[in-house]
């Protein structure tokens, strides 16, 4: 079992966050990455829009590592 943590977008977020791509859990690198591209003012701002996947997701979506 992998310890890192990896994100999952709640279900309200996900069609804004994928746009009709193909769903992955994300580590913490790739949410800093995407809030400062997206334009949030904080990471935190994207993390709450986001869960940490379960392991059910993890095996579901897979992982990516950035």
């Amino acid at each position: 079992m992998n310890n890192k943590t990896y994100y999952f977008p709640n279900p309200e977020h996900e069609s804004d966050f994928f746009g009709g791509e193909y769903p992955i859990c994300i580590d913490f690198a790739e949410v800093e990455r995407l809030a400062n591209e997206w334009g949030y003012e904080s990471n935190d701002d994207l993390l709450s829009e986001l869960h940490e996947a379960s392991e059910s997701e993890i095996a579901e979506y897979g992982i990516y590592d950035s």
